[in-house]
């Protein structure tokens, strides 16, 4: 079995090593249930040439590619899905960052833009100059995902792992406290459609999110997917979470999860 590698850092308040952050403390938490050996560092460096394809590295999203790379591997998940469209409820399109931040017309539209290499910035609505910032300078002018804007009342995170939803968290409230989406629920129909309909993905992953709204008409959409070994655990059981990272990380290092138990 395989060992999983913990990114630390030591707090002077607590005089001790504590995980980076709380994601990885809730991994290392679900982990230590699942009897992994959890061998704990500081800098990627200090481990990079120790780490086989039989383990799991609990870093952030970058770090974790560098890994990736290490043994041939790219991993991929399609944001929205062609076949998804029906569920979108919106126009999507591609474009780059300095076309929307030299055009008025653009930055001002209140359009949703993330960009198309994961997490480069986090994704958000622009609907002034002041928007932009954090995403990226003009030297780096990433292609970004576009879409139009939608009144949005509560959203989910649907976390999918082997063809399975094993929980939906709501997290929109994260991002604006003044929605209330604990007074909504997401259509149980159109959810139940979604999964279907990913279940017959070509190349899907084995784990990811699948994000989801309820928009001001009543909608039920489509927000994106992410992939599991980039994902916040949002409130999921930290066992839950756990097996959810082996199972892509077993996936995209083509291996057998051994905690698919």
């Amino acid at each position: 079995m395989g060992k999983v590698w913990l990114k630390t850092r030591f707090d002077n308040g607590m005089n001790m090593e504590i995980p980076h952050s709380h994601n990885m403390a809730n991994a290392m938490y679900g982990f230590r249930e699942l009897g992994a050996e959890i061998v704990c560092y500081h800098k990627l460096d200090e481990i990079y040439d120790f780490v086989t394809e039989d383990d799991i590295v609990l870093d952030y999203i970058d770090q974790c590619n560098e890994i990736f790379r290490k043994f041939g591997k790219e991993p991929r998940v399609e944001d929205y899905p062609e076949s998804f469209e029906r569920f979108m409820g919106r126009k999507i399109w591609k474009d780059t960052i300095n076309s929307i931040s030299t055009s008025e017309e653009k930055w001002s539209a209140g359009y949703f833009v993330k960009p198309t290499r994961s997490k480069a910035f986090t994704g958000k609505v622009i609907s002034s100059i002041n928007d932009l910032m954090g995403c990226g300078s003009c030297t780096e002018n990433y292609e970004v995902l576009v879409s139009e804007p939608l009144n949005i009342r509560a959203e989910w995170r649907c976390f999918i792992m082997y063809d399975e939803i094993i929980d939906v968290r709501p997290y929109g409230v994260l991002l604006d406290p003044s929605r209330k989406s604990f007074l909504y629920h997401y259509d149980e129909d159109v959810l139940t459609d979604m999964l279907e309909e990913f279940k017959h993905l070509e190349n899907r992953p084995a784990a990811c999110s699948m994000d989801i709204c309820l928009t001001e008409d009543g909608k039920t959409l489509l927000m994106e997917f992410n992939d599991a070994y980039a994902l916040g655990y949002y409130g999921l059981a930290p066992i839950l979470y756990a097996k959810l990272i082996s199972a892509r990380w077993s996936q995209i290092l083509e291996r057998n999860d051994e905690y698919r138990f």
